[in-house]
């Protein structure tokens, strides 16, 4: 064998050693992986969890304009037939009348009437400007209260227009009949009637004249089985049969029903603005409250516009009020919550703070417990956690106890969401519509302006955590 093959066979079996391969780690790979972790963490939880929707908590409010059929109430005086005759009505129609004034007329015999029926077929009688101001009166008032859907309103139109022309044309008749007027007054067969007060004339009745603040019902507001006679439809008279009525007085009462919430918001107030929907003419009233038979009622005092609605019993208005303010929250924020409650006889005063505590009853040592007051009222403190139904609260310096869940309560509330996890916050509701609710502002237990609560409060529980 030469030298250079051996040379090339002690070469090729050397042997080859191998060092393992050395990775460098980066710390901005680091940092990067750490972050994808987490993004993917929080992008699961927030597939998989709910996702609730914060509200803002803020001042605001609720504009009641609200509308009712009122109950009017006024001074009303009937006024009956002296005599049996055919009657003429010689004043119109919510016309205003002193005391004296002239009314209308009888004729027993029937004769008088008579010869102005025959005056007014067989010759022209003319009517002054004022008397076609009158029939134009009738007619406004006939346009603004129109109501396609109210035929009786029609009905009485063409009665009351059909009246105020014949009364028209028979004084005008009467002032050019002479001697045989004044003969039939003299002989006592035509008499002529005065009114007994001032007041305003209204020639229909609908048996609520003696209706007062105080002894109206629930059924006065039962439109279905309101009725209503017009009197100037009658062309003769028994006597004692009504003929009239007067208003006396300018001053009247509007009534509605009312929810508590209302009553709530109003209870305090002392005047309230109204608007009048057949004219849209708006004016203040005064109030007052009462309640009958678990029902609430308010009453609003007016010395005004009286005369405008003289025979409606039922005035269709609504409430202008944008006083109703305070905190406002969504309806859909507020849920009803379950507490146990526990008599305030049994609280027992922290030694590191002022909050109310108590001593829960155990098998070894007595417990001294401070859970989380949600509410109080006079004789109780509300409570949720830190205690359960079965508990036994001792009273202090007596051997006596309390069972836990022996009294529950319900209150309503918003879950306030401040902190990251739902707490719930008790409310008291001044007024709600089908939106909002104007809440009390400054309760012990309750939300400030600029809380975060949540908008669909039936979406989380006590404590849940808030993905947002």
């Amino acid at each position: 064998m030469s030298k250079n093959s051996k040379k090339s066979s002690q070469k090729a079996t050397k042997t080859i050693i191998r060092y393992p391969k050395q990775y460098h780690f980066s710390i901005g790979m680091i940092v990067i992986g750490v972050m994808c972790v987490y993004m993917v963490y929080h992008l699961f939880t927030y597939l998989t969890s709910n996702n609730v929707t914060i509200y803002e908590v803020s001042q605001g409010s609720i504009s009641s304009n609200l509308e009712y059929n009122a109950l009017a109430i006024r001074q009303e005086q009937i006024v009956y037939a002296d005599n049996t005759g055919d009657i003429l009505y010689l004043s119109e129609n919510f016309g205003k009348v002193g005391a004296k004034s002239q009314v209308y007329a009888l004729d027993t015999s029937g004769e008088i009437l008579s010869s102005i029926e025959e005056a007014n077929e067989n010759a022209e009688v003319t009517l002054d400007e004022s008397d076609y101001e009158k029939l134009q009166n009738v007619v406004s008032t006939y346009m603004v209260d129109y109501d396609n859907q109210r035929y009786g309103k029609t009905y009485a139109f063409k009665t009351e227009l059909e009246s105020q022309a014949e009364q028209l044309y028979a004084v005008s008749a009467i002032e050019n009949m002479g001697d045989s007027l004044t003969a039939a007054m003299n002989s006592g067969t035509f008499n002529i009637y005065s009114s007994p007060t001032p007041g305003l004339i209204v020639y229909s009745i609908d048996g609520f004249e003696d209706l007062t603040t105080d002894s109206f019902t629930s059924e006065s507001f039962d439109t279905s089985k309101y009725t209503s006679t017009n009197l100037k439809a009658q062309k003769s008279v028994e006597a004692g049969a009504p003929v009239y009525k007067l208003i006396t007085s300018d001053h009247w009462n509007l009534i509605c029903e009312i929810d508590n919430d209302l009553y709530e918001a109003l209870k305090e107030e002392t005047y309230l603005q109204i608007k009048f929907l057949e004219d849209d003419v708006q004016t203040w009233t005064t109030i007052a409250f009462s309640e009958k038979a678990g029902k609430r009622y308010i009453i609003l005092s007016l010395d005004d516009s009286m005369d405008r609605y003289a025979d409606s019993r039922f005035v269709h208005i609504k409430f202008i009020n944008n006083n109703i303010s305070g905190l406002k929250i969504p309806n859909s924020s507020i849920v009803d919550k379950d507490f146990y409650k526990i008599p305030k006889a049994y609280m027992v005063q922290g030694n590191n703070n002022d909050d109310p505590g108590f001593i829960l009853q155990s098998d070894a040592d007595n417990i001294y417990i401070n859970p989380t007051i949600y509410y109080e009222d006079e004789e109780f403190y509300y409570v949720d956690e830190g205690v359960q139904r079965g508990d036994k609260i001792l009273k202090p310096n007596s051997n006596e106890y309390y069972v836990v869940g022996a009294d529950m309560g319900t209150l309503q509330g918003v879950y306030n969401v401040n902190k990251g996890y739902a707490v719930f916050k008790q409310i008291e509701i001044l007024y709600q519509n089908n939106d909002y609710s104007i809440i009390k502002t400054g309760t012990s237990y309750g939300i400030s302006m600029y809380d975060h609560i949540v908008l669909q409060g039936d979406e989380v529980e006590e404590n849940t955590i808030i993905n947002n």
